[in-house]
């Protein structure tokens, strides 16, 4: 059980590579209604400006969903988003320690993985569509309230990710410990958009400069390549050798600022090629295939049961 814990957490951690997710904060500080209806009885503890107040879930939900809204998502894909991000926060609600307070329907928005915008800040990414914004989160919202996804009876934890390999991974190949919703599914359409992969090329130099503190002095001046030495079957590394410095992945491509650890490194002169492949982890689900699935006509509860294994979709 502990193993599963720490892995789940790794996944919980891992999902952040996915930076588009935002969010804005209180009712009463925008020119629009958030949800209105009977509360949920579910809240969550916010800070700003100094202050403290509790923010109904669904209230939550729309204004995350405000912030990370894409312009061709269509109706089924926002419920989609809707039902995946209140997924998250009662799956977080669920398992936060509650030896303290002995409630798991309040959880302080620091324990949750949305980046909450300002309405300014929204306001000037949405500018003169703010209200159609406010209005089409709002029904995505409303039309799916109080519904979740489960396994088995328990609430999931919902990872996504921007842009998948080609088809998602499971847990197992990640993590090495099997979470039967996140299993690998085709998720082809994804090879169409247009950040699918990336390529970038780092002189020798710029990358002993970047790994110095990682690197001894003997590996400075080694005579070593920087390599891939051991990744997934579906090409994620784990560990880059950087000029006899065995490396993991993920601090690799966070010095360098890669989208995925989907990587493949070659050296065709003098410099190194270094292309990843992916936005994110490809764990769960694809924001770029499920917008497409949603496109086709596919509905919000297919489109979630088909990126997570075996789930039911209901309040």
């Amino acid at each position: 059980m502990q193993k599963l814990r720490t892995v789940i957490i790794g996944i919980a951690v891992a999902v952040l590579l996915s930076y588009i997710i935002s969010s804005i904060y209180a009712r009463y500080r925008y020119p629009v209604s958030l949800s209105e209806g009977q509360p949920s009885g579910k809240s969550v503890c916010v800070y700003e400006d100094g202050q403290y107040d509790l923010m109904d879930v669904e209230e939550y939900i729309e204004s995350v969903l405000m912030g990370m809204m894409q312009d061709d998502w269509n109706e089924e894909m926002l419920k989609a988003m809707a039902v995946v991000l209140r997924t998250g926060v009662y799956y977080q609600m669920e398992n936060q320690d509650t030896s303290q307070t002995g409630k798991n329907d309040l959880i302080n928005e620091s324990e949750l993985r949305e980046i909450r915008y300002t309405y300014a800040e929204l306001k000037e990414k949405w500018g003169d569509e703010y209200r159609n914004v406010a209005r089409r989160s709002h029904a995505a919202v409303s039309n799916t309230r109080g519904v979740a996804i489960r396994y088995d009876g328990q609430v999931i934890l919902p990872v996504y990710h921007v842009v998948s390999v080609g088809h998602t991974v499971s847990a197992e190949e990640l993590y090495g410990y099997d979470i039967p919703y996140l299993r690998q599914v085709d998720s082809g359409a994804d090879r169409m958009a247009s950040d699918f992969s990336t390529t970038l090329m780092f002189g020798g130099d710029r990358l002993r400069k970047t790994f110095d503190r990682w690197l001894s002095q003997s590996q400075t001046e080694s005579g070593e390549d920087v390599r891939v030495s051991d990744a997934t079957a579906s090409g994620f590394a784990r560990t880059v050798n950087v000029f006899g410095c065995e490396i993991n992945a993920d601090d690799f491509c966070r010095q360098l600022g890669l989208q995925s650890t989907n990587v493949h490194i070659d050296k065709p002169g003098e410099d190194y090629r270094v292309i990843t492949v992916g936005v994110g982890n490809s764990l769960g689900m694809s924001l770029y295939g499920a917008a497409l699935l949603a496109a086709n006509g596919e509905s919000y509860d297919e489109i979630i049961q088909y990126y997570y294994t075996g789930v039911t979709v209901s309040k």
